[in-house]
C-alpha cells in the first residue's frame, strides 16, 4: 500500500475540483458583465484583476502571447500615454481602460474552455434581465428596466439587466447569439441550447432597442434566410396596422433629434475649439469640458456616438487605428470563410457605433472576446484539418 502522502487524488475529488472551478469562473464572468450591480464599478475592477491573473498565469505556465497582439497593445499604451500627458490637467485616466479591455480580450481568448464559460455566464445575465422585466409588470418598477417615457410608451418596460442601458444589455445578447451559432456550426447544440435560444430571443425583443433589432435582422439574413423574408412581410403588415405605435417605437424622430443635440457639445469642442495637436491625438478625455457643455441644449458633455468619442478622446490618429483594426479583423474572418462573422464584426464596430458606444464599458470587450474566441477556434479546426488531411 502506498503512503497516504504519495497516493493519487481521487478521480471524484478531481472532478469536483474541476466542476467547482468551472462554476466559480462562470460566476466571475457573469459579474464582469454586470456594469450596474453595486454602487462601485465592480465590472471594471474584476476585469482588471482577471487581466492581471491571466498575465500571471501566462508567465507561470510560460505561455506565449501572440507577438502581433503584444506589439499592438504596447503601441496603443504609448499613444494613450502621450495623449494623457499632453492634455494634463484636463485628461482622464479612463482613457487607459481600453488597454485593460484589449489585454483581457487577447489573454482570455487563449484560455481553454472559455467559450462554454462565457456562453453560460451570458445566458445567466439574460435570464435575470427577462425576470426583471416580468417582475416590473407583476410587482412594480425596479432599477433594472427602462420605462420608455422617452418614446411616449411608458407602458413598455425595456430590459437592461445589470447594465446601464438597454443597448449594453443588447450587446450581451448579441454576444450570446454569436457563441450559440458557433456551437451550432460545430454540432455542439442540443435541446437545452435550443430552449436557451428562444429564451434569449425573448430577451432581445424585450430590449425594444433599434440597434439590437438591426443586428438581429442581419443575423437572420445570414442564418435564417426564409424567416428573414417572412419577417419582412409580417413586419410590413404590422407596420401598416400599428402605424402610430411602431413609429413611436422604431422611427421616433424626436429621439434621433435628441441624439443629434447630444453631439452639440462635441461639435463645438472638437471642430471649433481644437488646435492641430488636438485633431491629431485628441483631448485625453471622453467627456467634453463643462464650460462648453453647459451652453448646449442638454448641458451635458457626454458623447453618445462611437466615432465622435474616439475623435474627441484620441484624435484622428486614434480613430484611424481603430478603423484599420476593425477592417483588418473583418477581412481575416472573411478570408477564413466566416462571412457571417465578418459582416457582424464590420456592422457592430463601424455602423452600430454611430448610434451609441461602449468603449469605456466591459460589455464591448466581452463582445470582442467572443469574436476572438471564435476566430482562434476556427484556426484550431483548420490546423487539425490540415494535419489529418492526406498529402497530395
Amino acid at each position: 500500500m502506498q503512503p497516504l502522502s504519495q497516493s493519487r487524488p481521487s478521480p471524484i475529488l478531481i472532478l469536483v475540483g474541476e466542476k467547482g472551478l468551472h462554476v466559480i469562473l462562470v460566476l466571475l464572468f457573469f459579474l464582469i458583465t454586470c456594469t450596474e450591480l453595486v454602487s462601485f464599478q465592480l465590472d471594471k475592477a474584476l476585469m482588471t484583476l482577471m487581466t492581471g491573473a491571466l498575465i500571471f498565469h501566462s508567465v507561470v505556465l510560460k505561455k506565449t502571447v501572440p507577438v502581433a497582439s503584444l506589439y499592438v497593445l504596447v503601441s496603443l499604451m504609448i499613444f494613450m500615454l502621450v495623449t494623457y500627458l499632453t492634455n494634463l490637467p484636463d485628461s482622464s485616466l479612463i482613457i487607459f481602460f481600453p488597454i485593460i479591455g484589449l489585454a483581457f480580450v487577447v489573454l482570455v481568448s487563449q484560455e481553454h474552455g472559455i467559450l462554454d464559460i462565457l456562453y453560460k455566464a451570458l445566458f445567466i445575465h439574460i435570464v435575470f434581465g427577462i425576470f426583471f422585466v416580468i417582475s416590473s409588470y407583476a410587482v412594480g418598477m425596479n432599477l433594472h428596466v427602462h420605462p420608455m417615457y422617452d418614446k411616449g410608451l411608458p407602458f413598455l418596460h425595456a430590459a437592461k439587466g445589470f447594465t446601464t442601458t438597454v443597448q449594453a444589455f443588447g450587446t450581451l445578447l448579441i454576444s450570446w447569439f454569436l457563441l450559440y451559432y458557433w456551437k451550432q456550426d460545430q454540432n455542439k447544440t442540443g435541446l437545452l441550447d435550443r430552449v436557451a435560444f428562444w429564451i434569449s430571443t425573448i430577451g432581445l425583443v424585450l430590449t425594444f432597442n433599434r440597434n439590437s433589432f438591426l443586428v438581429f435582422y442581419i443575423i437572420m439574413f445570414f442564418r435564417h434566410r426564409k424567416v428573414f423574408v417572412l419577417s419582412l412581410v409580417v413586419a410590413f403588415g404590422f407596420y401598416l396596422y400599428f402605424f402610430e405605435f411602431i413609429n413611436k417605437l422604431i422611427f421616433n424622430m424626436s429621439t434621433l433629434t435628441s441624439r443629434s443635440d447630444l453631439l452639440q457639445a462635441f461639435r463645438i469642442a472638437f471642430f471649433e475649439k481644437t488646435d492641430w495637436l488636438g485633431y491629431l491625438i485628441g483631448h485625453g478625455n471622453n467627456i467634453v469640458e463643462e464650460s462648453i457643455a453647459k451652453g448646449t441644449v442638454y448641458s451635458t458633455g457626454y458623447i453618445e456616438n462611437g466615432t465622435s468619442v474616439l475623435l474627441y478622446t484620441y484624435g484622428f490618429i486614434g480613430y484611424l487605428i481603430y478603423l484599420i483594426s476593425v477592417i483588418v479583423f473583418a477581412v481575416l474572418f472573411f478570408r477564413r470563410g466566416l462571412v457571417f462573422y465578418s459582416a457582424m464584426c464590420f456592422y457592430i464596430f463601424i455602423i452600430a457605433q454611430q448610434f451609441t458606444h461602449e468603449f469605456f464599458s466591459t460589455t464591448i470587450y466581452i463582445l470582442l472576446s467572443v469574436f476572438l474566441i471564435i476566430f482562434y477556434n476556427q484556426s484550431k479546426i483548420e490546423r487539425k484539418t490540415s494535419f489529418f488531411s492526406p498529402t497530395q
